[in-house]
């Protein structure tokens, strides 16, 4: 009878190995002259290092764990791939052809500052915090899933060190990963990330080729067996062509939806853009983004992994143990096999490639957060404070106190991610996997993200006063179509109450006491309670039948996530337009959500961040 093995001193030694020659690489490249260095690497980066760090970025742990449990699982097939192959692809086009060229324009340091160029500060400040939302659910997400890996992993140590500390397993798994993704970013910035990336993408190359090879080996007729599991259990389907709303993995979510949520993910999400951001010019980036997508080539590697593991247990049991802990969190899959199975050195190096992308993709995460709390938050505030001080503007040493923030501010960002990270927990139970739950968490908030970005490049004839209450309009009306039940209809309407409450007294008095007509106001006032009321309306009653092939009964389901883009983009970009103050009003009434800054501030804040 098989059973979970512990780590062995070899297992150790290759654990140890790559977490340390990632940490000397980001100490060797931390040593930055400037914080220009720190957030675009001195723009010197070569376009296959970007290439490969977004690839790294965008694999992560839930790609080495997750898919491989889809495919695994009852009924499991290639069909959440399509979702992520197609809709990838077609936007990394979109993006290499229509984004890069723009953000090459001047030198940027997200694609935020754009945003506040054209629309104003206002605007700028809510698509970083949009952004800021939507990274920190998408990234708590992953830290908790590379706690569920560690707690299988270092099972006995982490049960000895939780009776001695009285800390739960999950959160002490949580906290390595949180604490070594911590060191790499504040050691090194963006170029350090960018070339651990680069590196660590091997490792999970790697890992993944060596436990197809451990399969392979160890059944009856080699990777031949496992093809024939594959195609006799059909999980080599890769086209669902249902065309029901509610499903996620259909064709039609992959070429419509996750097309355009891509779009957003890959040229809007400061993450990605930064990398882009590092390259030398627009050529670069455009190769970059475009070789990145290499990465589904990867992706599909570790599905074909997920048919093996399908293949090794309809010949080989599954311990007790690993039956238990699969029971109580199913996508552990891939960490109970590695533990069983592979032999010493092998088990390290798995172990290595899934916790180090996922501390890459957290490291990634911290630097873009930390980069944009620095340019939206604390460089304006800190302008404005050396003016009020009547002190002259020291470039160099101001630099040096932005870096030394940024920091600061990538410690703070690592806590808060892992204290999420344990409370994902909660909302895991509302998704079907960790995948889903990881795709789903910045759907919230980046439908917003891309409307904005939409209003650049359309060059609307609009400023960004209508963005500012279309963008949390947008957010509510997405969570109405994904959250159902008694908790969500307590939520919704105090949500919408209050951001009506915030338009009456923050948005429809002042305009009135600024002269703008009272047709006008009462208009664009009954447009926002409409949309507002329609949204939960579709919070109670907006769910989608879907009878499945297989069964003679159906049910009703909420949006699937992959829409929850689209629909939150369509909100935002309408209610901007429509929400909008007529041209020229908005310089003459100050924005809720940008007190104290003024239009000379922006664009100096833009520059010294």
């Amino acid at each position: 009878m098989p059973q979970l093995n512990g780590f062995s001193a070899l297992d150790w030694t290759v654990v140890a190995a790559v977490l340390a020659v990632s940490t000397l690489l980001g100490a060797v490249l931390g040593r930055h002259a400037s914080l220009r260095d720190y957030f675009l690497g001195g723009r010197k980066l070569p376009w296959w290092v970007v290439a490969g760090s977004i690839a790294a970025t965008e694999i992560s742990a839930v790609t080495m764990v997750a898919i491989p449990w889809t495919v695994y699982r009852p009924g499991g097939n290639f069909t959440s791939l399509a979702l992520l192959v197609i809709g990838s692809i077609l936007a990394r086009v979109a993006i290499a052809w229509v984004l890069v060229p723009v953000y090459f324009q001047r030198e940027v340091y997200s694609p935020y500052d754009l945003i506040g160029e054209r629309l104003g500060e206002g605007a700028r400040r809510m698509a970083s915090a949009l952004f800021a939302v939507g990274n920190v659910l998408s990234q708590s997400a992953r830290v908790y899933l590379t706690g569920l890996v560690l707690e299988v992993v270092l099972h006995a140590e982490l049960q000895s060190l939780s009776a001695a500390v009285g800390v739960p397993t999950l959160a002490l798994s949580i906290g390595l990963v949180a604490s070594f993704a911590v060191l790499w970013t504040w050691l090194g910035g963006v170029a350090a990330v960018a070339w651990t990336d680069f590196l660590l993408l091997f490792v999970f190359i790697a890992s993944a080729v060596a436990m197809l090879a451990v399969i392979s080996a160890g059944l009856d007729l080699g990777f031949e067996r496992v093809w024939r599991v594959g195609v006799d259990s059909q999980r080599f389907t890769f086209f669902d062509f249902e065309t029901s709303p509610a499903r996620a993995y259909t064709f039609w979510a992959a070429a419509i939806a996750s097309s355009f949520g891509n779009f957003g993910a890959y040229g809007v999400d400061q993450m990605v853009a930064q990398r882009l951001l590092c390259c030398r010019d627009a050529r670069a980036a455009r190769l970059a983004i475009l070789a990145s997508s290499g990465a589904m080539a990867i992706t599909l590697l570790v599905a074909v992994v997920g048919v093996g593991l399908t293949a090794w247990y309809e010949r080989n049991p599954m311990s007790e143990a690993g039956a238990a802990l699969i029971a109580a969190a199913n996508d552990r899959i891939v960490p109970v096999f590695a533990m069983e199975v592979l032999p010493a050195g092998l088990r390290g190096l798995v172990v290595a490639g899934i916790v180090a992308t996922a501390i890459t993709t957290l490291d990634s995460a911290l630097g873009a957060l930390s980069q944009t709390a620095v340019s939206v938050v604390w460089a304006p505030w800190r302008r404005l404070r050396v003016r009020r001080a009547g002190a002259a503007w020291d470039a160099v040493r101001e630099d040096g106190r932005a870096l030394r923030v940024s920091r600061r501010f990538v410690i703070v960002f690592g806590v808060l991610l892992g204290a999420l990270g344990f409370a994902m927990q909660e909302v895991a139970t509302r998704y079907g996997s960790v995948l889903d739950l990881a795709l789903s968490m910045p759907g919230y908030t980046r439908g917003a993200l891309l409307a904005a970005m939409l209003l650049v490049l359309t060059r609307a004839t609009v400023d960004g006063s209508g963005f500012l209450w279309a963008a949390p309009a947008s957010v509510l009306w997405v969570f109405c179509c994904a959250w159902h039940g008694p908790r969500a209809e307590l939520v919704a309407p105090a949500a919408a109450f209050s951001l009506f409450a915030c338009w009456t007294f923050l948005r429809a008095w002042p305009d009135l006491v600024a002269g703008i007509s009272l047709r006008r106001v009462l208009g664009q006032t009954a447009v926002l309670g409409a949309a507002l009321l329609f949204a939960l309306w579709v919070g109670r009653h907006g769910e989608f039948w879907w009878q499945p092939v297989a069964t003679e009964s159906g049910q009703l389901l909420p949006l699937a996530f992959p829409w929850y883009e689209p629909a939150g983009c369509v909100a935002a970009f309408v209610l901007a337009h429509v929400l909008a103050r007529p041209t020229g009003v908005s310089a003459r009434v100050s924005e809720p959500f940008a007190p104290g800054v003024r239009k000379s501030d922006v664009g100096t804040a833009d520059k010294e961040p």
